[in-house]
């Protein structure tokens, strides 16, 4: 069986989806996401400081996508276990259902994994899902730290 890849339309259309699904699970105190200017600025000092640039972003995009990909199957999942059919044809109101139950998942996998200090044992497919994303998004925050976050700490300095 292969697996589902996701054109960038619907993946466009899920990340909308995830942003307003996170904005209304975000707290008072709870940081703010970065805005693509931010993060501009921080692609500049890199390059500035002696980094590639082009090459951090690429690295970081094609880590995004996979993860996204990853993401996408979770809500496969729930979609087939819900009946609904292909994800990509749901209206918004079914996505936005769905995803916020995938989302949910992937939260609880997240928790699970870092409360155990251990790796959660695989064994359904939503569990090997699961898995799989949490690793991408681990691999993709690991560059966003080595990468990024020095200079954004230098950028943004916290108040």
């Amino acid at each position: 069986m292969t697996e589902k890849n996701f054109d960038d339309v619907f993946l466009s259309r899920l990340a909308l989806t995830l942003r307003a699904l996170e904005g209304e699970e975000l707290e008072a105190n709870d940081p703010q996401p970065l805005e693509p200017e931010d993060y501009e600025a921080i692609y500049t000092a890199y390059a500035e400081s002696g980094g590639d640039s082009a090459t951090a972003k690429a690295q970081i995009a094609i880590a995004r996508k996979q993860r996204d990909q990853a993401l996408g199957r979770i809500l496969q999942f729930v979609s087939d276990q819900y009946g609904l059919g292909a994800v990509e044809r749901l209206d918004d109101k079914k996505l936005k259902d769905v995803a916020r139950d995938a989302f949910h998942a992937t939260e609880f996998w997240t928790e699970e994994v870092e409360m155990h200090s251990q790796t959660a044992i695989c064994g359904s497919p939503l569990q090997v899902l699961l898995r799989t994303h949490y690793q991408l998004n681990e691999s993709m925050l690991d560059m966003h730290d080595t990468i990024l976050w020095p200079l954004a700490k230098r950028i943004y300095p916290e108040d």
